[in-house]
C-alpha cells in the first residue's frame, strides 16, 4: 500500500504579534536593541574609571614618596649650602679687604711721591673714603707745592685745610682733610 504522507500542520511556537505598532511597543523594542549597547558601554566606562582610580592612586603614592625623598635630600644638603654661603661671604670680605688694602697702598704711594722731602707727617689717618693728616713743612714754598700736588690729580677731592700755623722758626704746621677718589688710583 502506498504510504500516504500526512501533512503536518505548521505550528509556530513563537507567537509573533505586532508590538511595534504601539508607542510602548516601540519603546520596548528600542530598549531591547539599543539598551543592551548602552548598558555595555556604561559598564566599560565604570570599569575603566575603576581601574584608572587604582592607577592614579599608585601615581599619587609614588609622587608622595618622591617628594619625601627629595625633601630628605634637600634637608641633608641644607647644612652644606649654609657652609658654602658662609665661605662665599668670607671670600667676599677677603676680596673687599684686599681691594681696600691695595687702595690704601696706592694712597700712601701717592702721598710719598707728592710730599716734598722737607715735609714730615706727625699724624696720618687713611680710610678708603677719606684721609686726614697733620704735617710740618720747612717753608711756605714746600707747603704750597705740596698743596698743589694734592689738588692736581683729582685723586683727593674736597681738600680742606683745617688748621695752619707758622712757627717762630719759619716752619709751617698744617692739618688737611680730604675725600679719597679710589677710582682715580686705579
Amino acid at each position: 500500500m502506498p504510504t500516504v504522507h500526512k501533512k503536518k500542520p505548521n505550528i509556530n511556537l513563537v507567537i509573533k504579534s505586532e508590538p511595534e505598532v504601539s508607542f510602548s511597543g516601540q519603546l520596548l523594542a528600542w530598549a531591547f536593541t539599543y539598551g543592551r549597547y548602552i548598558i555595555i558601554i556604561t559598564q566599560i566606562i565604570v570599569l575603566s574609571v575603576f581601574f584608572l582610580r587604582f592607577r592614579l592612586d599608585r601615581d599619587h603614592t609614588d609622587l608622595k614618596e618622591s617628594v619625601t625623598q627629595k625633601q630628605a635630600l634637600i634637608e641633608s644638603v641644607a647644612d652644606l649650602e649654609t657652609e658654602i654661603k658662609r665661605v662665599q661671604q668670607r671670600l667676599s670680605n677677603i676680596h673687599q679687604i684686599s681691594v681696600n688694602q691695595d687702595g690704601l697702598i696706592k694712597i700712601i704711594r701717592f702721598l710719598q711721591n707728592s710730599t716734598p722731602t722737607d715735609t714730615t707727617y706727625t699724624n696720618l689717618s687713611i680710610t678708603s673714603e677719606s684721609i686726614s693728616f697733620t704735617a710740618t713743612s720747612i717753608n711756605l714754598r714746600s707747603f704750597s707745592y705740596f698743596l698743589r700736588r694734592l689738588q692736581v690729580d683729582n685723586k683727593l677731592t674736597e681738600v680742606t685745610i683745617d688748621d695752619i700755623v707758622r712757627r717762630n722758626d719759619g716752619r709751617i704746621e698744617f692739618k688737611i682733610q680730604a675725600k679719597v677718589n679710589l677710582k682715580a688710583f686705579t
